[in-house]
């Protein structure tokens, strides 16, 4: 199969790209980071010779950088047969104080860049139709990363989440306009998983020095699970026809409780922003608390 997979160059985009060229599939791969992305299209070489059909760095907040590269890699190779739309960013803070251009960023590039990929590569895809015919045909597969954050209240996520429930709420009316026209849909939602976001995340108004901060994180990754596991139960799901896809045991209960044990999910959320106002507390950089 011929795959795309954005956000390639690190974490869990970058570890569904090795193990799709590991299975033997063709990978056209994208992100913005050039140095990640050179690695990656090394790597997956050397899994695999030929694995790679395509790699280029990409703006996906660019809507002509983003059709321009959709019409030259379908001109080259066709219509896809599964794409893995991974790329994001994660930015948190307080709601009160978050400055505005942060709101905007986040959308940009987590909404509006998955609206881009859809714009770019669902027509091709819909006009190829399943994949073989008659009853053995199977439907080609788009796959977008939402986070847990688009389900369940985290604490400071109001901007993450407003754009990571964006992606959830278009798969969600997706997957039903674009199932006969031979394509799947498919919405990962991760929970915490070690990624190099995590060490990069952009926490406004926190220093991410500070001991409390550290200790916060490192409880979390110390709970992540690992971006391998979660390309493994990413992909592996996708080609079940699953269409919610978990990495982690933990926002399944959540979501459970979300909607059957309200108190219980409340009570949970409010511990966690009590934690991270305890976490923040003395972390933040001249901003009203």
């Amino acid at each position: 199969m011929r795959c795309v997979v954005t956000g390639a160059a690190s974490g869990i985009g970058r570890e569904v790209a090795l193990l799709l060229a590991g299975q033997g599939h063709e990978v056209m791969i994208t992100d913005r980071d050039e140095t990640g992305l050179e690695v990656t299209a090394r790597d997956v070489t050397d899994i695999r010779p030929g694995a790679l059909l395509d790699d280029q760095v990409l703006d996906i907040t660019d809507i002509d950088e983003v059709r321009a590269w959709a019409s030259r890699i379908t001109g080259e190779f066709g219509a896809p047969d599964e794409v893995f739309h991974v790329a994001g960013i994660a930015i948190w803070g307080d709601p009160r104080t978050l400055p505005h251009d942060k709101w905007v960023k986040v959308i940009d590039v987590n909404l509006m860049g998955t609206v881009h990929v859809v714009e770019a590569l669902v027509p091709a895809m819909t006009s190829a139709g399943r994949i073989g015919t008659g009853r053995r045909a199977r439907p080609r597969r788009l796959c977008c990363v939402s986070s847990a954050a688009g389900i369940i209240g985290l604490p400071w996520h109001a901007a993450y989440s407003a754009s990571k429930g964006g992606v959830l709420g278009m798969c969600e009316v997706l997957r039903f306009d674009l199932a006969p026209h031979g394509v799947s849909v498919h919405v990962a939602v991760p929970g915490a998983v070690d990624t190099p976001l995590v060490r990069t995340i952009d926490i406004d108004g926190v220093d991410q020095t500070n001991d409390r901060v550290r200790k916060a994180k490192k409880l979390f990754q110390g709970h992540a699970a690992t971006p391998a596991l979660a390309a493994r139960k990413i992909v592996d799901g996708t080609r079940k026809g699953r269409y919610l896809l978990y990495t982690s045991g933990d926002i399944r209960v959540g979501r459970w409780a979300q909607v059957n044990l309200p108190w219980a999910y409340r009570a949970v959320m409010r511990i966690l922003n009590r934690g991270l106002r305890w976490a923040a507390a003395d972390a933040r950089q001249g901003r009203t608390r």
